[in-house]
């Protein structure tokens, strides 16, 4: 499981807006330079707020890592697995109708990168229906500041 720590920055209906400090584990991440965070200190996600956090609260946010990894070998492996293997595949084809030609590899490859897009594009659409790959509230760690108490009517 996957923890880092955050402000609740809003609440949305049933949601939490919390703004998540970039650990450590960010700077020997491989996939740092890629991360949206890049330059930032901070990334912004949306959670349930089962635990009826507050704005202002320091909360722990959580991710199983067998999901994570999933969907990081899904859009990163995913699509250049299906580059290469459609370049062997469109190789292959080419040279049983004997054209003889980089072009086929070319087309073939560009073919599967197309297609493995589109299964992305599915997966993404099933994995917003499934909560293990979304991030989870998992503890409030401190609470916000109060609201400040708006001014009284009496204005004597």
């Amino acid at each position: 499981m996957i923890h880092e720590r955050g402000v609740v920055e809003k609440i949305l209906g049933r949601k939490a807006v919390v703004k998540l400090q970039r650990s450590s584990g960010c700077d020997t991440c491989e996939a740092r330079g890629s991360c949206h965070a890049e330059g930032d200190k901070n990334m912004i996600v949306e959670v349930e707020n089962e635990l009826k956090a507050k704005e202002g609260d320091f909360v722990e946010v959580s991710m199983p890592t067998r999901s994570l990894a999933k969907m990081a070998l899904a859009v990163y492996l995913g699509p250049v697995a299906a580059l290469i293997a459609g370049a062997f595949a469109g190789d292959a084809l080419g040279r049983s109708f004997h054209w003889d030609s980089p072009l086929a590899s070319v087309m073939g490859g560009l073919a599967l990168l197309a297609a493995s897009l589109l299964v992305l594009k599915g997966f993404e659409r099933f994995a917003r229906t499934r909560p293990e790959y979304h991030p989870q509230l998992t503890r409030i760690l401190a609470t916000g500041p109060e609201p400040a108490s708006p001014p009284s009517g009496d204005s004597r």
